[in-house]
């Protein structure tokens, strides 16, 4: 070996810092109080974060809805062409309901869900009061800094930029902006595509207001697809209910005309006269047979609607909580105590390898 590769080596083994474990020990032993002293104050940290948040309580419900499709009579083919990328529904003639089980959540994230909820009354056991839902919310999430801030903003924050609504489209305000996140961040869905499970939830500070939070959403949404899946057979009852109508009084107009006539002509035997009571029992059979064939129809168009509404199986109704569901206070402070260790530990390790540094180069 050379004397320049030599003094390389050398001054490689100078730099090269050697840790052995019984450096690792006494460096713990020697900062333990310091270390101790960390997870004292993160504690203390975490107890004042975790005690200045508010308790909330979360309520929910399951239900099984149920679920309508309809292949062309091919059953369980349907399914397992849908996994190859093959609608058998639009190729046998079928149908299929465009809102399934799995978008049941997105109608529960709709502005328009919001806006109906934050305009139903609820109860508080906080407040001891009833209001609406936003009434609510507006008093829960009050404070004395929003007050100070929110003079000159009022107004603007209620302004609508289309007053007179020539867009014919949904318009809300700041204000109602905010209250509408909220209400989508507190009411969560999930549908369980294994077990056809809907499972409705919402988070709230106040547990009966949870609770009715939770029956308010199913009950929207149970209308929702009531009215959607129904909607076109109600249609069909509606339009047949005032055409049976109408019909019922051409034929009992027709049927007092023949009637009438007869009364009147009892005695004669003109061949005139029996035309004319032919002509008025022909439009008398007519109009009878038709009345009775949009009778038919409408009691089967309400049939129908009987068909086509929807049945949601409740498995666990909306219960008021008794406990809380967060904070978790416990955990909060033993995660600020542990991340208090480890910032005591990379500050006293820093100050430590600094040191041993700066005594190296000197």
């Amino acid at each position: 070996m050379s004397v320049t590769e030599a003094q390389k080596q050398e001054n490689r083994e100078e730099d090269e810092i050697e840790i052995r474990l019984s450096d690792i020990v006494q460096f713990l032993k020697d900062s333990r109080r310091r270390v101790l002293l960390g997870s004292i104050v993160g504690l203390i940290i975490g107890a004042l974060y975790a005690f200045s948040k508010p308790n909330v309580y979360t309520s929910q419900v399951t239900v099984m809805p149920e679920l309508q499709a309809k292949a062309g009579g091919l059953g369980g083919l349907g399914g397992l062409a849908g996994l190859a990328g093959i609608d058998l529904n639009s190729a046998t003639g079928g149908t299929m309901d465009a809102i399934r089980p799995d978008l049941y959540p997105d109608v529960l994230k709709s502005i328009p869900f919001a806006l109906y909820l934050l305009s139903q009354p609820v109860y508080s056991e906080k407040l001891q009061a009833k209001m609406t839902l936003q009434e609510f919310i507006n008093r829960v999430n009050r404070s004395w800094i929003k007050d100070l801030f929110a003079g000159g903003s009022k107004d603007a924050e209620n302004r609508k930029l289309d007053p007179k609504n020539f867009s014919k489209a949904i318009q809300i305000t700041k204000e109602q902006e905010d209250l509408v996140k909220i209400v989508q961040t507190n009411m969560s869905a999930a549908y369980d595509k294994k077990t056809g499970i809907l499972t409705l939830a919402a988070t709230e500070s106040d547990p009966v207001v949870a609770a009715t939070e939770v029956r308010l959403s199913l009950e929207y949404l149970t209308n929702y697809i009531v009215t959607y899946r129904t909607e076109k057979a109600r249609k069909q009852v509606a339009f047949l209910t005032k055409r049976v109508s109408e019909a019922k009084g051409r034929y009992q107009s027709a049927e007092y005309a023949l009637s009438s006539y007869r009364d009147r002509n009892r005695s004669l035997f003109l061949q005139t006269a029996k035309l004319e009571e032919q002509r008025l029992q022909a439009d008398y059979l007519l109009e009878q047979s038709v009345y009775n064939e949009l009778s038919k129809q409408l009691e089967q168009a309400k049939i129908k609607v009987q068909e086509e509404t929807p049945v949601f199986k409740v498995l666990e109704p909306p219960v008021v909580p008794l406990r809380k569901s967060a904070p978790k206070r416990t955990f909060i402070m033993l995660g600020f105590a542990i991340a208090g260790v480890f910032v005591t530990l990379i500050i006293l390790l820093t100050k430590r390898l600094l040191h041993t540094n700066s005594t190296s180069v000197l």
